[in-house]
């Protein structure tokens, strides 16, 4: 009886919290479950010894610790589906997008969806190969260089060249590069193989996007919902707003290659939930994030749900 009256005071400790940001008192826990303030105020203790709640001041209610919301939030899993309609939606913003695009709205989705921050990415793989480059000078000693890769995604590059060569030279440049669809890594020795069997202008062409592909980087990272960050209490304290907002610049990804499909982390009291996404030929990872204090429930649901629901691709990207 014990353990079971300890896990809901824990439960309604960490809904009134999440509700209100504000600590529980034991008075308001006793008129919940209909018992005493007195044994409230024991099973606090004892909670407390477990470092599922902290006191922060001695004369405040509790809080849940990072570990107590971690144990009320695995009360919620696995998350239910999304609803037909929140499918619905996602299917009708998602149509007809690809890309960089595709991933945009994913993100803005999923941060409408669930009232928090999201931020998606795709890691670089350089074994994706390029479905074709399109060539165009920008200047007389500059080209632009667009590549399709096969996870969808486009490439501008900037390639030096003085002077840009001739509309011919360029087209049969990019029927070589159609051609040769081999890994990012493995372009530029393809190019300079390729350009020792060519014509003076064309090897040249070739020589130079050399030169300048290893700039040309195939990650992606894509976030939305920064100002819900303010919304939140936690955002006057400045250090919440540089961590959170941390993430969503760079990502979280560095150091979680071994996370969970599904996971929960905090780093102080920012919560983030990570998804994996399937992208087409890989993983990428879609990572909401807020305050220790989040709506578990349908946070959950939302990275679980958006993760899974990636339309699959229809053709080349465009």
């Amino acid at each position: 009886m014990t353990e079971s009256r300890r896990s809901k005071i824990l439960e309604l400790v960490a809904e009134s919290y999440i509700e209100t940001a504000r600590p529980v008192p034991s008075s308001k826990i006793a008129e919940q479950l209909g018992i005493s303030s007195a044994t409230v105020r024991s099973e606090f203790a004892a909670l407390e010894e477990e470092g599922m709640l902290l006191q922060p001041h001695t004369s405040a209610g509790r809080q849940p610790t990072p570990e107590g919301f971690r144990r009320y939030a695995g009360s919620h899993l696995p998350p239910r589906p999304l609803s037909p309609r929140e499918r619905r939606r996602l299917q009708r913003d998602a149509d007809g997008r690809h890309g960089t695009d595709l991933l945009r709205c994913l993100a803005t989705f999923a941060s409408e969806l669930s009232g928090y921050a999201v931020v998606l990415e795709l890691p670089s793989d350089v074994s994706v190969r390029t479905l074709e480059v399109h060539l165009t000078p920008i200047t007389s000693r500059r080209l632009l260089a667009v590549a399709v890769l096969e996870n969808g995604l486009t490439r501008d590059l900037t390639v030096p060249l003085d002077p840009t060569p001739d509309g011919d030279v360029l087209d049969d440049a990019e029927r070589l590069l159609r051609e040769l669809a081999v890994p990012l890594d493995e372009m530029p020795a393809a190019l300079r193989e390729r350009s020792r069997q060519l014509g003076r202008e064309l090897s040249r062409t070739l020589d130079a996007l050399a030169d300048a592909w290893p700039a040309l980087h195939p990650a992606e990272l894509v976030s939305h919902g920064l100002s819900l960050l303010f919304d939140e209490p936690e955002s006057r304290d400045p250090s919440f707003l540089r961590r959170a907002a941390g993430y969503l610049e760079h990502g979280p990804r560095s150091g979680r290659d071994g996370a969970a499909p599904l996971a929960l982390e905090f780093d102080g009291d920012v919560a983030l939930i990570g998804a994996d996404l399937a992208w087409r030929r890989g993983l990428g990872r879609l990572t909401l994030v807020g305050p220790a204090r989040m709506r578990y429930r349908q946070a959950f649901v939302v990275a679980h749900g958006v993760s899974r629901s990636v339309p699959a691709p229809t053709g080349r990207p465009t």
